[in-house]
Formats: C-alpha cells, structure tokens, sequence
C-alpha cells in the first residue's frame, strides 16, 4: 500500500485545495478558509494556500505532533507530550497559548479562537469571547472530544451526550433535545453536526441545505462541518457531501474512496487517503519497427490515470490515461521511461523502463482521419505512414474536396474551396507491398459569427420560469453566463434556453455569451424575482397643508401583489384626492383638521393606517423687525430677527454688507464670529408666497485683542469598496490651518470591525482596532500624511473614523477634526 496523500476540491483561489507536490504519509488534514494543513506520519506538519498573517509560516523544528487544527488565520499543534504550539495571526490572542498548558489529548481551532482538551476530561479555551464561544460551562467534566466554529463551540461526553456553547443566533450551539449515543462530532460556521449509530444529526443555519441530511445516509464513522456545507465518512472509506456548493465544494470527486480522515472549510472541502500503486509495470524491452506493441498498466485503486513521467517513449508509441501502451514503433532507438499512476489522492511513479526498438523490413500502413474543414480556411492534416522503405502515397479513388491536394509523404494541405462531403482512397505503397484506407472529409460552410437576442422576464418565487434566446451562428455557439449570476434555481443551457424554478426574491444581473469559432456576442440581462405573495402593509404620516397650496405626500405601501390603496373610513380634505398607488395630491380649498383611515388591499390581506391632516388658513404676508446688538471680534455672535408670517417666510441680506465673519440664515438668525472692526448697514427682506417684508440695520463690532490658536484638521481617504480577503489602503492627512504652531498632536484612525490591521507607515501605536499616530508640533500650514493596510475579513458596509486634537494647544473650532469614510466589502 502506498503512503497516503490528500485530495481536495472546491474553491482553490490562493492554491488551497491542491496539496504540495510529493506531500506522502499523510494521516491527518484541517481545511482552513483560505489555507490547509497536514500532518504526517514521521510527526511534522505541511500547510499551504494563502499567507496573509503567517500562518503557513508552521514553526522550525516542529515534530512530535498527533493532531492538528486550522482556524481562519492561525494554526494549532498538539504534541505527543501533551503541549501546544501556535503560530499565525493572534490579533485576539488566538495564537497565544495559555502559559503552563500541559496534559493536553485534542485541540480544535475556531475563526478567532482555540480550544483544547485536557487528560483530565476538563476543555480550555483562548482567543476572541465576542460571542461567548470562551463561556466553558462552569461544570463540563468528562469530556472526549471537542470542535470549534466559527463563534461557538462543541464538547462530546463520555456519556455520549454533547455540550454546546458560544454565538447560537442559528440555533448552532443549541443541542436537539434527546440527543445522546453521539461518537463524533463537528462544528461550522452557524451548523453543528453529530453521529449517533452511524446516523449524522444536523442543526443550526440551513441556509444552503448544510443541516439537510441526505435520506438514508447511514454507517458514518465521522463527520465535517464547513462553511454552509457538510461532510461524512462512511466505513466503508466513501464520503458523502451536502450544503454550499458555490464552489462545488458538495460535489465528492469522483474516485474519492478508502479515506481515512476529512476536513471541510467555507469554500473547500479534504480527505485524506491511499495514492495508488502500481500492480502492472513490466512493459516490454524490446520491439521491432513495424511491429505493433501493446501492453497494460495497472494500479490497485480505482479512477487511477496514467501517464509518462520522466523520459519518452519509442517513436510510434502512446500511453492512453487508462494505461494502455501501444502503436507501431517508427524508428530504431533505446527509448528510457517511467509510468506515473495518479487518482485524486496524488501519484506514484513506477520503475525505470527502456524499450530497444530494432529496424526490419516492413509492408505499408496508412491510417488517419482527417477531420473536417472550413472554406476558406487553411487545412493541414498528415496521415500516419510506416513501412520500410518509406512508401509512396497517392490517391486511389473517389475525389480530394476542391482546392486541396495529397503529397506522396501523406501530408493533406490546402484551402478548401467548396463545401460538401468528399469520400475517397488512399494508397500506401513500397516493394513490401501496399495499403489503403478510406477517408471522408466535410467541408462546412465558412464560419458565422454569432448573435445573441432576447430580453428575459422577471419571474416570481416557486413559479416555473422557461425562456429561450435567439441564437444564430455557424458552427452553432455555445451560451453561457460569463459575469454575474443567474436567480437561484435557474440554470442556462448551451442552446440559450433559460429554464427552472426560482428560489429566491431579488434582481440579478448578469451577461450571457454566445461564442464559436468565428467570434463571440454578449447580452447583458437584468431579472426581477418577485416573492410569492406577501400581505400588504401601509405606513406613513402625511404632512398638514395650506388652503390654495398644492398638495403631495406619498403613503408608504408593500405586499405582493401590489395593494390597492383607498380611504375606507373619514374624508379627505376638500381638494385633495388618493389615488389607488397611495399617491394623496391636490390642493386643499378648506382649512379644519380632517381625520381618516387609509386601506391596502390585495389578495394577500388588508391593511390600515389611521391619519389626520390640518389645513391651515391661506398665506400671510411676512413681517420682519428687530434692533442687532453691536459685536466683538473673534467673539461669538448670535441675534434673530423677529420674523411672523404664513407660510414661514425666508429671511435674506438684499442691500449692504454683513460684518466679516458673519451670516444670516433663512430663519432670520444671524450668527458668526467677527473679524474685522467696524459697523456695517444692511438691509434684511423677509419673503413669502403673500408677498415680501424689509428692515434695515446698523451693527458695530469692536476690537479685540486676539490670542493666535493653531486650527487642527484631520482628512482620511479610503476605496468605496472592497473584496473580502483581499487588502486595500487608508490614507491619513493631519494639517495645522494656522495661524499658530500646534503642539502634542495625536491622530487617532478607529478601524471597523470586519477589517484586520495588517500594517501602517509613520510612527504609531495600536491598540485592538484603533491606529494611533504621534507628533510633537505642527507648524501653521504643515501637513502629514500616513498610510494604513488592511485586510478585509468580513462582507458589508463598513465605516473607518479618523480624529485629531492637541493635548496642549487648543483648538478654535473642532468641526474639520473627525472625518469617516465608508466601504463596502463584497
């Protein structure tokens, strides 16, 4: 038997589904998001994928180790002495194992968090507690066997029984009553899986079926929980898969068998077992030049494929993948080879092999198919000729299509120059004697390139949806979806026919192709999937009005199909009417207060929502008066004008000049800081729809004296959006606006949760998610800038907070000194 590898499948972006080259005697795997790791017989470990924070970095010298656990960036060891080793990301302390552990018999690893098991059946626990995945219960003894998710965590008694605790928002740390007889147990994202007498039972989130059991699955030996999908081992070595499969991570390769241990994640799935080995690998050593060869590999693991993997074979001779050796030696040589038998656990390379392929005089063959053409397009085919002497080829009978011909070494070249089916003989001969074969060649038409049409409709939830785009092109293109994606339950053919059931409510765009061999057409679609039918809703408080003022105010209305809106109960005010959409318009003719009850109806229910509106009397002419109060420079000044009317008037500066530094709202308030000494006439009109108000003023601002202040501002740019996984760059800009030198400036960057600080320029200080930059003085007109990296570790909206403030200098006005920026993460 040979050492045993590691297959994977699934999402493979940063490499982590595909196991280093040469990677044998593997007896354990844990599949991370973005990473994987292995462990091998001799005790040491191997990881590979993706190395944001580390965490492929396994630690020199690193042996002894009987298990292994992978969280979203940080690895864990247990060594045959009872202790832990960490390495990776530790930002919550994940990494960091608690000091003295000692005893330990299992670990388990969660997205930001580790767990471990001691000889004395008790569990400990280190990292993030954000969702309570460290509240151990206080009284959990006799455990054997623990898992970690991503915020919560498992713990198997020997009593059969299983503990749950941590983030249970799903139902995943909430154990199913009358659970007991458990022997193994796993742990995903928002699911947790068990074995009861080889049966699995599932809860937590089924999102995307992870907690649906496939029927009549039974004699599992142990399970897997990932991201939203779900593995099992049978005992016979199969594995069963279910759940998420955007990544085909629920699809089991095929030849998948005699596994040993499994390990899913959020977008791949392990298993680890027996590469092959070969059972047939003595091919013969020697051949003769026009002599056919044929020989078999064999290996004893099934789904096993072949190939050359050193060196080459005699000139005349193919291996097939299913480990067939044969042809007809074409010339004499030592050709020296090996065979490499490969299934989807890794190959194993046979012995060294030399074939001696000696001259002798031989009759003709000739053989080939030379496949159809195109007119107008250049054909060059060659027949496979052997003999010895070289023989002469010719055609025997029938015709060669239009505008191409034979040479007597059997090459077929030309361009074709019309189209049709062409049936004819060719002859192969030398003094041994001769040979023939019979070929048919299709010239097709020239190519078309293809076109694409047809806009598809929207659908509903649980309806059965069929639509067919008009495709043309010759040869006949193939469509697909090339950007975005299709509403959930419907799938596209090659033929452009769009077809199923959808399952979920939404618009999604994407483009469909067609494509040939003469070019390729896109579409861009759009498709609305409405939700089955949803009982109305009707919300809103409408505005008061004014008699002879229009009128528009729009009641907010939901429900599917769309309700029909009406007053069912009161009166509207006289001039205002509502239209079936919840569109109340018009112009009010009476002023009262009018209470009413406006009705949604559809055939999905009623709903009400009861108002009143006040129509006020018609417009009053503005009047405005006031004596201004005399100012200061650089103190603060606020007055208002004295300011009635209906409806409320705007209040503006039409003549004159207001003192520097100050301004006039449309309310009539006058507010500032004065700059300059000095007294100032001015001219205020206060305006309505019933006409117009004007009051003149006189204000006198004094001097001061001015103590220079330094005017700190704080700017931070950021992309609008980001992808999950990947890093992006936050840039910090502090500026002193003078007029005075700033001293003991902080900045400080507050980082939104699901992002992760990787780096940053300039000197600083970090504490947790907030970023802390330093510097002694600020010039006036001085800025600095610095940059920080980030790694996007969570999908949404997110939002980065920057401020700035001096612990010595205070700062006039304190508006430019916090700035936000927004992504959002995909």
């Amino acid at each position: 038997m040979a050492p045993n590898g590691v297959a994977g499948w699934g999402k493979n972006l940063d490499g982590q589904s595909v196991a280093p080259a040469g990677l044998t005697d593997v007896i354990a795997v844990s599949a991370a998001p973005d990473w994987s790791l292995a462990l091998r017989g001799d005790g040491t470990v191997t990881a590979w994928g993706y190395n944001g924070t580390g965490q492929l970095n396994v630690p020199a010298g690193l042996t002894g180790v009987t298990a292994i656990a992978a969280g979203l960036y940080h690895g864990l060891a247990l060594k045959s002495d009872g202790t832990v080793v960490a390495w990776g990301d530790s930002t919550f302390g994940q990494a960091t194992a608690p000091a003295g552990l000692a005893g330990v018999t299992a670990i388990a690893a969660g997205r930001y968090f580790s767990l471990a098991l001691k000889n004395d059946g008790t569990v400990v626990g280190w990292g993030t507690d954000t969702a309570g995945q460290l509240d151990i219960p206080a009284d959990l003894t006799g455990v054997t066997a623990i898992a970690a998710g991503s915020g919560h965590a498992l713990a198997l008694t020997s009593a059969g029984t299983v503990t749950a605790w941590g983030d249970s928002r799903f139902g995943q740390a909430t154990v199913p009553t009358g659970l007991t007889g458990v022997t193994a147990i796993a742990a995903g994202s928002a699911h947790s899986l068990a074995v009861t007498a080889g049966t699995v039972t599932a809860w937590g989130s089924n999102a995307s079926g992870q907690t649906s059991v496939p029927a009549g699955l039974a004699g599992v030996t142990a399970v897997a929980a990932g991201g939203a999908d779900s593995l099992a081992l049978r005992s016979d070595g199969t594995v069963a898969a279910w759940g998420d499969n955007r990544f085909g991570q629920a699809v089991v390769p095929t030849g998948i068998a005699g596994v040993t241990a499994i390990s899913s994640s959020e977008s791949h799935d392990l298993a680890v077992g027996p590469r092959p080995v070969l059972t047939s690998d003595a091919p013969p050593t020697t051949a003769t030049v026009g002599t056919s060869v044929s020989y078999s590999f064999a290996a004893n693991t099934a789904t096993t494929t072949f190939a050359v993997a050193s060196g080459s074979l005699p000139d005349g001779l193919t291996l097939t993948p299913d480990g067939v050796l044969s042809g007809t030696p074409a010339t004499p040589e030592d050709a020296t080879f090996t065979v490499a038998a490969r299934n989807p656990f890794g190959a194993t390379e046979g012995a060294s092999h030399t074939i001696t392929v000696e001259t002798a005089a031989t009759a003709p063959t000739v053989s080939g198919d030379p496949g159809p053409g195109t007119v107008g397009t250049p054909y060059d085919v060659s027949y496979t000729v052997t003999g010895s002497p070289a023989p002469q080829l010719s055609v025997l009978s029938g015709r060669l299509p239009a505008g191409l011909s034979l040479d007597t070494a059997g090459r077929l070249t030309g361009t074709p120059t019309t189209a049709g089916t062409y049936a004819f003989t060719v002859r192969a001969e030398n003094a041994s004697g001769v040979a023939d074969t019979t070929s048919t060649i299709t010239i097709a038409a020239a190519q078309v390139a293809p076109t694409l049409s047809g806009t598809a409709a929207d659908g509903v939830v649980g309806t059965a949806y069929d639509f067919g785009y008009t495709v043309t092109g010759t040869p006949t293109p193939a469509v697909s979806v090339t950007v975005g994606i299709l509403p959930p339950g419907l799938a596209l053919s090659a033929a452009g026919r769009l077809t199923g059931s959808p399952t979920t409510a939404g618009t999604y765009g994407f483009t469909v192709s067609a494509v040939n061999a003469a070019g390729s057409v896109q579409v861009d679609e759009s498709i609305t999937i409405a939700s089955a039918d949803v009982a109305p809703a009707v919300s809103g408080d409408s505005a008061n009005g004014t008699v002879g003022s229009s009128y528009d105010y729009a009641y907010t209305v939901t429900g599917t199909p769309s309700p029909t809106v009406s007053v069912t109960a009161g009166a509207l005010p006289p001039g205002l009417s509502l239209s079936a959409a919840g569109h109340l318009i018009g112009t009010p003719t009476t002023a009262g207060t009018y209470g009413f009850t406006v009705s949604a109806v559809s055939s999905a229910g009623t709903a009400q929502v009861v108002d009143s509106i006040t129509i006020s009397a018609a417009a009053v002419a503005p009047t405005v008066s006031g004596v201004v109060a005399a100012g200061m420079v650089g103190s603060a000044y606020d007055y208002s004008y004295t300011v009635t009317g209906s409806p409320t008037p705007t209040v503006s500066v039409i003549s004159g000049t207001l003192p520097p530094g100050l301004t006039l709202s449309a309310s009539g308030r006058l507010t500032g800081t004065p700059t300059v000494a000095g007294t100032s006439t001015f001219t205020v009109r206060a305006e309505n729809s019933a006409g117009v108000a004007r009051a003149t003023s006189t204000l006198t601002v004094s001097p001061r004296k001015v103590t220079a202040k330094a005017d700190l501002r704080v700017d931070l740019l950021g992309p609008s959006s980001a992808v999950k996984g990947r890093t992006f760059t936050y840039t910090l800009t502090t500026t002193n606006a003078g007029p005075a030198t700033s001293t003991s400036v902080y900045s400080e960057v507050f980082l939104p949760s699901n992002v992760q600080f990787v780096s940053a320029t300039g000197t600083y200080t970090r504490i947790g998610n907030v970023v802390v930059f330093q510097r002694s003085s600020l010039t006036d007109g001085q800025s600095i800038s610095a940059r920080i990296t980030v790694k996007a570790t969570g999908t949404g909206r997110s939002a980065a907070l920057a401020t700035t403030f001096s612990t010595r200098t205070p700062d006039p006005s304190v508006r430019s000194n916090a700035e936000a920026v927004r992504t959002t993460i995909r």
